[in-house]
């Protein structure tokens, strides 16, 4: 059997706790500026204004395009905190990237960085987290390792 020296191992084990921590550094980063953009779109009336700038887009159904997009932001952002659901959620922030980079800001003309208007560089940012947690889920630091923890037991 193969015998992996004692330094080694333990440099792996190093490596593996700093990529928790570094994804927890990335869930914290993603879910907080989900919740900050999505918070205004749930209180303190609900989604209906920001439902008419969705059917400004041309988006069937914008009242419940707008509650998807809140509650994706909103409790999305701090499920991603905790690390609940952490793969499930990146990939619905990916998507909802996605869609607000091409959709939007691409459509109506927005270039990556503006120097008069937001330009889509931050959704491309969050659009590149969001799918490295996608990938990755939410490491050892997370409700979801918990619960798997416990399940295991």
């Amino acid at each position: 059997m193969l015998q992996i020296p004692r330094k080694v191992q333990e440099s792996g084990v190093r490596t593996m706790a700093l990529r928790d921590w570094a994804l927890l550094i990335l869930r914290l980063g993603i879910g907080l500026t989900f919740i900050a953009h999505g918070y205004p779109k749930i209180f303190p009336s609900g989604p209906g204004g920001f439902a008419g700038f969705v059917q400004s887009l041309g988006f069937p159904g914008p009242l419940f395009f707008a509650w998807v997009v809140a509650i994706v932001e909103f409790f999305g952002g701090i499920a991603m905190i905790i690390g609940f659901l952490g793969r499930l959620v990146g990939a619905l922030m990916v998507i909802e990237m996605i869609v607000t980079t091409v959709r939007v800001k691409m459509a109506g003309g927005v270039g990556f960085i503006e120097m008069q208007r937001t330009g889509w560089e931050l959704d491309f940012l969050l659009l590149c987290v969001a799918a490295a947690l996608a990938l990755t889920g939410a490491g050892a630091v997370s409700l979801d390792a918990a619960l798997r923890s416990r399940r295991a037991t």
